[in-house]
C-alpha cells in the first residue's frame, strides 16, 4: 500500500497514535508491503510509519524518495545527485527495509537513472526499487537504464492498462529484456491474453477514463 506518511491515506496530517493503529489494522488485514513517503521528502514525517510497519508487524517498510527535477542538469542546485544520496542513506538510517524511488511525474530520464541508481546502490546497502508513471511515454527507456545500472524491482502494469498515468507497459518490458542477463522468464502468450481482456475490460469505460 502507499502509506502518505503522517497522512496516512488522508490529506491532513493525523496523531501518531492514530498512524500506529491504522497500520496495524492494515498488516491485520493483508497489507505486507508498505511504501511509506512524504510528498516534501520530510523523513521525520516518514518516521513514525517506517518505526510502526518494523515494531508493529511483519512487513516491508519501503521508504520512498519523491523524484523531481534533473539530475543532469547543472543548474538545478538543490535536487541534485547529492540530494538524492543522502535522502536515501537518512532512510536507511531510520530503519527502511528497500528505498523507492517514486516518480510521479515521470520526470525521471533514461541517463538520470543511470546515475541515480548506480550512486543510490553505492551509498545504501538495501534494495532499489523504482516505481514510475509514463506520463512522459518515455519511461521504458528509463527503465532499460535503471536495470543496467543495477535497480532491484521496477513497477508496471499490464499493455491493456499501461501508459499515460499508468506504469510503464509491462509486455513492452519482458520483450525488451530478452536474452539479456538480468531477463525474467514470463509466458508472452499468457501476458497478451491479459492485456487483451483489460484492454476490452477498459473500452466498456471509455466514458469514466480520465487518463
Amino acid at each position: 500500500m502507499l502509506l502518505r506518511g503522517s497522512n496516512a491515506v488522508g490529506y491532513k496530517a493525523y496523531p501518531d497514535n492514530l498512524i500506529e493503529k491504522f497500520v496495524e489494522k492494515s498488516w491485520e488485514n493483508g497489507v505486507d508491503i508498505f511504501r511509506i513517503f512524504d510528498s516534501l521528502n520530510w523523513v521525520k514525517a516518514m518516521e513514525p510509519s517506517i518505526n510502526y510497519v518494523r515494531n508493529k508487524t511483519g512487513g516491508i517498510a519501503e521508504a520512498a524518495i519523491s523524484y523531481t527535477g534533473d539530475i543532469l542538469d547543472p543548474n538545478q542546485t538543490k535536487y541534485n545527485l547529492k540530494y538524492y544520496t543522502q535522502l536515501a542513506k537518512d532512510l536507511e538510517n531510520a530503519g527502511a527495509h528497500m528505498i523507492a524511488i517514486k516518480d510521479m511525474a515521470g520526470l525521471l530520464k533514461p541517463y538520470a537513472a543511470t546515475e541515480l541508481v548506480g550512486a543510490l546502490k553505492d551509498t545504501v546497502n538495501i534494495p532499489i526499487h523504482l516505481h514510475t508513471h509514463d506520463t512522459s511515454s518515455l519511461q521504458t527507456a528509463t527503465y532499460l537504464k535503471a536495470i543496467e545500472a543495477g535497480v532491484d524491482v521496477v513497477d508496471v502494469a499490464l499493455g491493456g492498462l499501461s501508459g499515460l498515468t499508468s506504469q510503464p507497459n509491462f509486455n513492452a518490458v519482458v520483450e525488451m529484456m530478452k536474452f539479456q542477463d538480468r531477463a525474467h522468464d514470463f509466458d508472452m502468450s499468457t501476458l497478451n491474453q491479459f492485456s487483451n481482456f483489460w484492454e476490452d475490460t477498459r473500452e466498456m469505460y471509455t466514458l469514466l477514463n480520465l487518463d
